[in-house]
């Protein structure tokens, strides 16, 4: 029988780049509301947090709700709310537990889910650190009845 043994890189890893893995950005982003299904003119309350990160090490935090679209063609986009936290805002979100948001959602578009193409609604925050990287965390949610092609 033989014995295999994994090969592990001989470079040894400082402790630095082991604290900085452990600590990477964690976020989080929560519907309120009991169901993810929401209708027109409906109010949209949220709540998001960002955790284990330094203030410091943070440029800027945007929160959006928005809609995309996935499939053929062009990638189109449309922001409903937007909200960009820079220095004090910063400092008081990573002090505190989470921050609600409420929103009145707009008339149009309804989520579809057709085969060439599909709207999407989502809550979106994204946090942007000052050594140029970006975590994203998306909450996704339904406007209306998800509109599909028709069945035959």
């Amino acid at each position: 029988m033989a014995q295999v043994f994994s090969k592990f890189s001989r470079r040894r890893v400082s402790a630095e780049r082991r604290v900085k893995r452990r600590t990477e950005p964690a976020l989080g982003v929560r519907l309120l509301t009991l169901q993810p299904r929401l209708e027109p003119l409906e109010l949209l309350e949220f709540e998001y947090r960002v955790q284990r990160v330094d203030p410091e090490d943070v440029e800027r935090v945007e929160v959006s709700v928005m809609w995309y679209t996935e499939g053929k063609g062009s990638t189109d986009l449309g922001v409903h709310y937007f909200e960009s936290l820079t220095d004090d805002e910063v400092q008081r979100l990573l002090r505190t537990e989470s921050r609600v948001i409420a929103t009145t959602l707009p008339g149009g578009p309804l989520s579809y889910d057709g085969q060439l193409f599909k709207l999407r609604w989502c809550v979106r925050l994204r946090v942007y650190l000052k050594d140029g990287r970006e975590v994203t965390a998306e909450q996704p949610f339904s406007l209306g009845h998800t509109v599909g092609p028709a069945v035959r």
